[in-house]
């Protein structure tokens, strides 16, 4: 087994693979997961038991960071979405408006498309932020 990454190193990893203009879908959805898995695995600790992405978006909304607590919330629905494919997390993205991300329905497709609107890119920021946010405590 190898060692696992701190945040910056997990962050790090997947700026490489957004970076990446040759990267496949499948290598991008896999890096998602594995990003939003393993930054709340790191910062688990900072919370009682419980749903780790709710606290954290209740956590950041009361300390005055209500725009990067939903952002954060939705990402994590997106990551659920891609590892599980449709149910309540995709519901949940659905009622929003504006869409976060964009959406699709098509047959042998996920049903989040990783490629548009530098989705990853958006994602290493917002994890990113939210991790400073935890450590400024």
């Amino acid at each position: 087994m190898t060692d696992t990454p701190d945040v910056a190193q997990l962050l790090a990893n997947a700026r490489a693979v957004a970076d990446n203009p040759d990267a496949e879908i499948a290598e991008i959805e896999a890096m998602v997961i594995e990003t939003v898995s393993a930054f709340e695995a790191r910062l688990q600790h900072h919370f009682a038991r419980g749903p780790f992405f709710v606290k954290l978006r209740n956590k950041l909304a009361a300390e005055g960071h209500t725009a990067l607590a939903q952002t954060v919330y939705h990402y994590y629905l997106a990551a659920n979405v891609l590892k599980h494919g449709g149910g309540k997390s995709l519901r949940e993205l659905e009622k929003i408006e504006p869409a976060p991300f964009t959406l699709q329905d098509e047959e042998g497709k996920a049903l989040v498309d990783v490629t548009a609107d530098g989705f990853l890119s958006g994602l290493i920021d917002a994890l990113g932020k939210s991790s400073n946010a935890l450590a400024a405590k």
